[in-house]
């Protein structure tokens, strides 16, 4: 594998490696260490079908199943299709980090891209280890201390309602009414802290007594700081595995109305 760097503080682009190929247990070792190093891996002309999509990833660990899909009854929980189309405009969920709403957050993320507008769609990712590394000496002592309740956003039971029904919405509410999780995390390979920051899903921040009351507003504000971001131009063929507790993405929507479809899963801890 050659890989090239994207930014100073996330992302790496891997060449000379081929996803459709079952991996050895050296391979899929470097890859974790890669991605646990860099948080976002990309590799460009894989073109996976959706069986070679579901190999890869049960090569890095379990693929988990959509609390979504499986309140609906799907036959194909673990890996789903994120179809954008002019009658169906992209979601535009603001900066998260994948199903924090869940008592076993996932470990990883992929997405594949199936077909791709001409413009726009582009995704970001920031690294939430480089905003750790960017806080002062006291918000770093409030936040090791701190956890964040996590709930399923009214904008995400909206669409499961829109699409779904609200039964399905109903029940999925009922199953996940919220979690706390630890603010900062250590990665299992590196040992490197990150915040677990998910605004989307992120209601509230407890801890110690005299913790800050806007302390989650300033650390979801440097979110948008572009020193902590890469951007990916997507092209038909890639495929992108990022860490889900070292980042948070956004998917932007800017391709509307031109159709874009990707395949999508998240693994868990092996």
């Amino acid at each position: 594998m050659n890989a090239v760097r994207i930014t100073a503080n996330v992302g790496i682009e891997l060449h000379g490696v081929d996803l459709r190929s079952p991996l050895d247990s050296n391979d899929v070792a470097l890859l974790r260490a890669t991605i646990a190093q860099y948080h976002v891996v990309t590799v460009r002309d894989q073109f996976l079908s959706g069986a070679q999509h579901a190999a890869f990833a049960s090569s890095l660990g379990p693929i988990l199943s959509s609390p979504v899909q499986l309140a609906t009854g799907s036959s194909n929980a673990a890996v789903s299709t994120i179809e954008d189309t002019a009658q169906r405009p992209p979601a535009g969920f603001p900066w998260h980090t994948d199903l924090s709403w869940t008592r076993h957050p996932p470990a990883l993320g992929l997405l594949t891209a199936v077909t791709i507008p001409a413009f726009g769609g582009d995704t970001l990712w920031a690294s939430t280890a480089a905003i750790y590394d960017r806080l002062t000496s006291r918000d770093r002592d409030l936040c090791e201390h701190a956890s964040a309740r996590h709930i399923p956003d009214s904008t995400l039971l909206e669409s499961v309602q829109r699409h779904h029904g609200a039964e399905i919405a109903a029940r999925l509410w009922r199953e996940h009414p919220g979690v706390e999780h630890p603010l900062v995390r250590r990665n299992p390979i590196t040992r490197r802290r990150s915040l677990f920051l998910s605004p989307l899903y992120t209601q509230r921040i407890t801890g110690p007594t005299g913790l800050d009351g806007t302390l989650l507003q300033r650390l979801n504000g440097m979110l948008d700081d572009p020193h902590v971001h890469m951007r990916w131009r997507w092209r038909q063929g890639d495929v992108a595995i990022w860490h889900e507790t070292s980042t948070c993405h956004l998917a932007l929507t800017d391709h509307h109305p031109q159709h874009r479809v990707m395949r999508r899963c998240v693994v868990g801890l092996s």
